[in-house]
């Protein structure tokens, strides 16, 4: 049986920017940010984080796929649209939003269901049934949970961060996988490629108990 491999899976041979194609860029307000030599319009959000450009091979020449990595732009697709990771149809239904979480390397025991922040974008009811039962990871991780979501906001992005060299002329790595908040001011030296959403309103369901009226959404 082929691999099941999600929309927002990452591939070998998409890679991000260089950091030649990074530069400093000194806005209206003074304060350096990071930028793209060659901006485009589409690189910033509207919170002004600058989000991680991948190169895209010719179709058909997809490299080897990295199951446990989600691509930067694919991510952010279905985040924003409420779409499915595995299929990129819309996920929302008038029941709720499923999304599957579990418990990340570092977090001490489950996360209250009121305090939830996920950057695992949601799972159609089509696609759930076969995700539980073809995903290796979810099969066997102890800690999946099954969560139906009544409203869900997009709350910050994590990426690379970047500070500025001493002798202001090119960008530095200092942080991987740094969180920036919607709620707080954003980091000039942030490259993005991942977006986050709060849970709120959320059920734990029972993966052999799945509402049938929820997998016959879509």
């Amino acid at each position: 049986m082929p691999a099941l491999v999600p929309y927002v899976a990452a591939y070998s041979n998409e890679l991000g920017p260089r950091e030649s194609e990074l530069c400093i860029e000194v806005p209206r307000n003074g304060v350096p940010r990071i930028a793209y030599v060659h901006p485009r319009p589409e690189d910033r959000d509207a919170h002004g984080n600058l989000w991680a450009r991948m190169t895209r091979p010719p179709e058909g020449e997809r490299g080897r796929v990295m199951f446990d990595c989600m691509d930067p732009l694919r991510q952010r697709e279905c985040m924003t649209g409420l779409l499915c990771q595995v299929c990129a149809q819309p996920a929302e239904t008038s029941a709720g939003t499923v999304f599957v979480e579990w418990q990340r390397p570092g977090e001490q025991g489950p996360k209250p269901l009121d305090r939830i922040t996920t950057d695992a974008p949601p799972v159609c009811g089509a696609c759930l049934p076969v995700s539980l039962r073809r995903c290796s990871f979810l099969r066997e991780e102890e800690s999946v949970r099954v969560l139906l979501v009544r409203k869900s906001v997009i709350s910050g992005v994590s990426g690379t961060l970047y500070r500025v060299s001493d002798d202001m002329k090119r960008w530095i790595p200092s942080e991987q996988d740094a969180y920036s908040s919607f709620n707080k001011p954003r980091y000039p030296g942030m490259l993005a490629q991942r977006l986050y959403r709060k849970l709120r309103g959320v059920t734990v369901l029972e993966t052999n108990g799945i509402p049938p009226a929820l997998l016959a959404a879509n």
